[in-house]
């Protein structure tokens, strides 16, 4: 343990509304030496993994943290930290109506691609494949070894007889977290809590979310061999490229009229949904760009929707939430935590109720903490 690592007096827990604006506040921490500057566990309790990376971006953004900062959003901005170095042991604490990427631990490299400069990564997870992001080794330079470990907990949620083993969760928890003094960051999204697909009724006058699963239908590989990964991630690549250019061409032109690529299936398809959605919606009421946002959540797994009735939100906050602060072998170094409500992941009506709740077990679990609603001097400027 480096010995210039500072301590706070009291932890520091900050609240934002997005969850990719806990970054700054994770950075200042690297860069205050309270955190080391690499190699650090983040222990993400969340409904999604947010473990996506901007496809466009290139590798060498993440040095410059401003432009890091504008590039990410809330579905992608842990990897480029990782491909930073600040993270090594990324640990995805979920419910069990979460299914995008299964339990267990996977181990992979990530780096910056030698062809086009992105960050691309080893894991053959289909929740990468089907975003295009997997590559072989041999393609990476600047690679950097991770580990990624996804647990479940709150069984009683799907099985009211069953009960989670939180000695079993303690002893993952200190694997990588092996000493008492060791420093890592506890990431919490409210939604983990409660959450909604906020696309699910999206023009829902033409059932438009069904559709979108048909043009986005992505079909889960039953191999992890190297070369048919490459071709699958090949074929998703290309087909979310024309379709992003699809729907780009309907924002900037309200139309298809003048669109310079092939009249493909795909093309047909959109085309049909145009008509569709221009015979009962104003133009003036579509966001083409939200549409292809939603459809490239449909690909083997939806997005997680569980509005959490009352009693079980008590006792997941007061029970399943206590039991797994319990289980951590130390106090974290900082809590970072995100409402997620204006976009509508976590439903509204319920995110107070959940702050308040999560909070207070913090307050008892950790003691002396310096609560900071970032969220509130946003809505101030």
């Amino acid at each position: 343990m480096s010995l210039s690592r500072k301590y706070f007096k009291r932890i520091p827990i900050h609240i934002v509304e997005d969850h990719d604006e806990v970054l700054s506040f994770i950075y200042r921490c690297l860069g205050s030496k309270h955190l080391p500057f690499e190699g650090n566990t983040f222990v993400h309790l969340d409904s999604h993994p947010d473990m996506l990376i901007p496809k466009t971006m290139l590798a060498n953004t993440v040095w410059d943290k401003n432009q890091l900062f504008s590039e990410i959003s809330i579905e992608n901005w842990i990897l480029p930290a990782a491909y930073a170095g600040h993270f090594k042991h990324l640990i995805w604490v979920k419910l069990p109506w979460a299914n995008q990427i299964a339990d267990g631990v996977t181990t992979f490299f990530i780096g910056k691609h030698k062809d086009n400069g992105s960050i691309r990564l080893t894991c053959p997870e289909p929740y990468f494949v089907s975003e295009g992001l997997y590559t072989g080794l041999e393609e990476l330079e600047n690679t950097r070894e991770i580990t990624l470990h996804v647990m479940t907990i709150g069984s009683f949620i799907e099985d009211p007889t069953k009960k989670d083993d939180f000695l079993a969760v303690s002893s993952v928890l200190r694997q990588y977290l092996p000493e008492k003094d060791t420093p890592y960051i506890l990431d919490i999204d409210l939604d983990f809590f409660s959450t909604k697909n906020p696309f699910k009724n999206l023009y829902d006058r033409v059932n438009l979310y069904d559709k979108l699963a048909t043009l986005y239908a992505f079909h889960r590989p039953d191999s992890t061999d190297h070369e048919v990964l490459r071709e699958i991630t090949a074929a998703r690549n290309e087909q979310l490229t024309e379709l992003e250019n699809l729907f780009g061409h309907l924002d900037e032109h309200r139309s298809l009229q003048g669109y310079e690529g092939e009249r493909s299936a795909r093309y047909e398809a959109v085309e049909l949904i145009y008509r569709e959605l221009t015979s009962v919606y104003k133009q003036s009421e579509i966001d083409w760009k939200m549409i292809h946002d939603a459809g490239c959540t449909r690909d083997d797994t939806d997005l997680p929707h569980h509005v959490t009735k009352p009693n079980d939100l008590d006792r997941l906050i007061s029970g399943t939430f206590r039991s797994f602060l319990a289980a951590l072998p130390a106090p974290p170094t900082i809590v970072t935590i995100a409402r997620s409500s204006q976009d509508e992941y976590c439903p509204s009506e319920d995110v107070d109720q959940i702050q308040v709740g999560v909070l207070e077990e913090l307050r008892q679990h950790l003691g002396e903490i310096d609560v900071q609603l970032a969220y509130l001097k946003e809505e101030t400027h």
